[in-house]
C-alpha cells in the first residue's frame, strides 16, 4: 500500500496508484535495453516507459531521477550473475566462470555496462551500485572458487586477490573494452589452458 508520503513499496514516490511489483522486471529489462541502444546520455524516462510498455507515471512512482533508476537496475544485475560452480576441479570451475563472463560481455549486459562507463566517475550512486552489485557478486564467486581449490589441495596457498588470480578475467575484460569485436568463447579456453593454469602450476612449484 502507498504510505503517507504517497510512495509505494517503500520507495519515495509522487503519489497515485500503488506500484505493481510485477512490472519491475520488465522495467529493469527496458533500462538495460535503452542503455545498450542509446547510451546513458540518451536514456530518458520516456524511452524506458516506451520500451517497457508502461506509462511514464509508472516509472516516476518508482524512481525520481534517471540516476536513481539506473543505479537500481545496475544493483539488480547481481541477480543475473552465475552461481558458484563446483565441478570438482579448479580448471573446470574456472572454465565455467570464464565462459559465462564471455557470454555476459558479448550480450545486453555488456552493452549496457559499456554505455555506463563514462558516467561512473560523475555518478557516485552508479559507482556504488556497480561495486556492491555485479562486481561484488563476481568477486565473491571467484573467491569461493579459489578457496575451494585451496581446500582440495589444488593451490598451496591463498590465491584470491593476487596477480595470478587477476589473470583469470582481466584479459577477457581488456579485450572486451578495447576491441570492437565480440570476445570468442575459444579465447576463454585458450586463456585458461595457456596462461592461467600454467601460472598456477608455477606458483605451486615455487
Amino acid at each position: 500500500m502507498p504510505n503517507q508520503n504517497g510512495s509505494d513499496g517503500g520507495r519515495p514516490g509522487r503519489g497515485g496508484r500503488p506500484r505493481d511489483p510485477s512490472r519491475d522486471g520488465a522495467i529493469r529489462g527496458a533500462i538495460l535495453q535503452v542503455l545498450a541502444e542509446s547510451g546513458y546520455a540518451g536514456l530518458t524516462m520516456d524511452a524506458v516507459a516506451a520500451a517497457a510498455g508502461v506509462g511514464k507515471a509508472t516509472i516516476y512512482r518508482r524512481w525520481r531521477t534517471k540516476s536513481d533508476l539506473v543505479a537500481d537496475a545496475v544493483a539488480e544485475l547481481s541477480s543475473m550473475s552465475i552461481d558458484t560452480p563446483d565441478t570438482g576441479s579448479l580448471e573446470g570451475d574456472l572454465r565455467v566462470l570464464l565462459r559465462w563472463l564471455v557470454a555476459a560481455v558479448n550480450g545486453p549486459l555488456g552493452a549496457a555496462t559499456l554505455s555506463l562507463l563514462s558516467a561512473l566517475p560523475h555518478e557516485p550512486g552508479l559507482r556504488e551500485a556497480f561495486h556492491s552489485g555485479p562486481m561484488g557478486v563476481w568477486s565473491t564467486t571467484f573467491r569461493e572458487v579459489w578457496e575451494r581449490a585451496e581446500a582440495r589441495g589444488e593451490v598451496h596457498e591463498p590465491i584470491a586477490g593476487t596477480a595470478v588470480s587477476a589473470t583469470a578475467s582481466a584479459p577477457i575484460l581488456q579485450r572486451w573494452l578495447f576491441s570492437a569485436e565480440p570476445v570468442p568463447e575459444a579465447f576463454a579456453d585458450e586463456l585458461l589452458a595457456d596462461v592461467v593454469m600454467p601460472l598456477i602450476t608455477a606458483r605451486n612449484a615455487a
